[in-house]
């Protein structure tokens, strides 16, 4: 187990009808975990135990090496940053970051929190109270004031879910930057994919109290464990047909009378007729033209007629019919010069690695 960052060794905790079951993480110095889940799964709950709200029932918390299951709150070194950044109303910028420098006197405080405000290039805000920031000022005092504190872990609790998309996607640019500066290693819960790929070194995902699937974040977007946590990771194909052996000896993919490539299967997963599920992202179909280009090695090469198609600002997601439902997602600018509408036969292009196989019972 790392001795720095964050460990849970097999947190458990009942509350009522809810219960954390059998919790188990690691986060190293400067990596950041992005805990997603849907409403309910136990997100916040985990990330109070953690701050030390809950005692657990069973199993460790472990912060910087240092075993604090059992200590309360103002000992673990945690800095927990709300939705609402929590800034005291009636006390000007300066003086909500001044309440982080504990054990220091008034005027100290006070001049270790201008500084800190100057490292944010905040200064200019030292004399404004919270009701006169804007959410970006506010989530820099809110971070000064939790760095102020000298925290061991930063703990962030959905604090992005009451912002516009303009400024959720700033303040997220700059906090994965100040994250990236700060070395502090960070729990981040949120329900919005954007925040796990912009932020995520590890990704968890959390049903019912417990961790279903957790590892690199590129890795778990890509081999979703469950067609229930790809669902929930907003997976656009879901494929139900089964496996089968090519003349060449190789597996392929049967679906709607079409067979796709997959990349090589791990032994307990390469039975030919077995039922399976095939999991595809939309962005990784790639369209052209009918019989206009050589189709690529490595690759499932299917003739498809577009069903529908939408516009998403600057992408475009286009539904085909290729004996089988398959949704494509490309930048607009190349469907307008595809010519792609309604009706068109179109040439749709899937690499093996793009195949994300799962057994057939997981379809749920």
């Amino acid at each position: 187990m790392s001795a720095r960052g964050l460990a849970l060794d097999g947190v458990s905790l009942r509350l009522g009808s809810f219960a954390l079951r059998d919790l188990r993480l690691e986060i190293g110095t400067g990596e950041v975990l992005v805990l997603l889940g849907a409403n309910g799964a136990g997100k916040s709950v985990c990330l109070e135990t953690i701050a030390g709200f809950h005692r657990p029932d069973a199993g460790r918390i472990l912060i910087g090496g240092r075993d604090v299951t059992a200590e309360p709150p103002e000992r673990r070194r945690v800095g927990l940053l709300l939705q609402s950044f929590a800034l005291f109303p009636h006390l000007s910028a300066a003086e909500n970051v001044a309440v982080g420098f504990r054990g220091r006197n008034h005027r100290e405080a006070r001049r270790a929190a201008e500084a800190l405000l100057a490292r944010f290039g905040a200064e200019h805000l030292a004399r404004r109270r919270p009701q006169l920031l804007s959410p970006g000022e506010k989530q820099r005092i809110a971070l000064a004031r939790a760095l102020a504190s000298r925290p061991e872990l930063f703990l962030f609790d959905e604090p992005f879910s009451a912002l516009d998309m303009e400024t959720r996607d700033a303040l997220r640019d700059e906090l994965a930057e100040f994250l990236r500066r700060s070395q502090i290693p960070a729990i981040f819960v949120t329900h919005d994919h954007t925040d796990a790929l912009v932020l995520a070194d590890q990704v968890a995902i959390m049903e019912r109290g417990g961790i279903v699937q957790s590892g690199r974040a590129a890795e778990v977007f890509a081999r979703p464990a469950a067609t229930g946590i790809a669902r929930f990771l907003g997976v656009e194909n879901l494929l139900d047909g089964r496996l089968e052996q090519a003349p060449d000896g190789r597996l392929r993919f049967a679906v709607g009378g079409a067979a796709l490539e997959v990349a090589p299967l791990p032994a307990s997963a390469a039975r030919a007729g077995r039922p399976a599920i095939a999991c595809i992202r939309a962005g990784e179909v790639r369209l052209g033209r009918h019989r206009a280009a050589p189709p690529d090695a490595g690759a499932s090469h299917l003739e498809g007629r577009i069903l529908s198609q939408r516009s998403l600002g600057p992408l475009c997601t286009v539904t085909l019919d290729c004996g089988f439902r398959l949704v494509a997602c490309l930048m607009a600018r190349d469907a307008r010069e595809l010519g792609l509408a309604p009706g068109a036969v179109v040439a749709a292009q899937i690499p093996s690695d793009a195949v994300h196989i799962l057994p057939g019972e997981a379809l749920g």
